[in-house]
């Protein structure tokens, strides 16, 4: 177990760190949209991201969208100009308002996801337990 311990410490901060980051970039900055969940879960279907991502966002073949992985700015920059175009449409003004994508967005920060807290996953737990205080 001790020439293993670099190995999990450095996965133990990894996955902290991505938690950390997915949960940092969920919240609001002062130069976001209000968006409406309600409205946000109707265009989704609308546009179909059903279609690709799943009915909760995670359960898709798409890229999962749930829980959001980056702020509300980078995600509507990202859904006008997305990396790989044959595969993610790109959606653009003014069939798709910066409006209607933050209320997309707010409807995907709406959505419980199945992935447990930091807390309740038995590996993480258990190289805490390794770790010296």
């Amino acid at each position: 177990m001790n020439r293993m311990y670099p190995f999990l410490l450095a996965l133990l901060i990894t996955v902290a760190g991505l938690f950390a980051g997915i949960h940092g970039s969920s919240q609001q900055s002062s130069n976001d949209l209000i968006g409406d969940a309600d409205i946000g879960k109707v265009l989704f279907e609308e546009y179909t991201c059903d279609g690709c991502h799943g009915s909760t966002a995670e359960n898709g073949l798409g890229t999962r969208l749930n829980p959001p992985r980056m702020r509300q700015a980078r995600f509507i920059q990202y859904l006008r100009n997305p990396t790989n175009p044959e595969l993610m449409p790109p959606y653009q003004q003014p069939e798709a308002s910066d409006q209607k994508l933050a209320d997309i967005y707010a409807f995907l920060q709406s959505l419980p996801s199945a992935s447990p807290p930091v807390e309740e996953i038995p590996v993480l737990q258990a190289i805490l337990e390794e770790v010296p205080k």
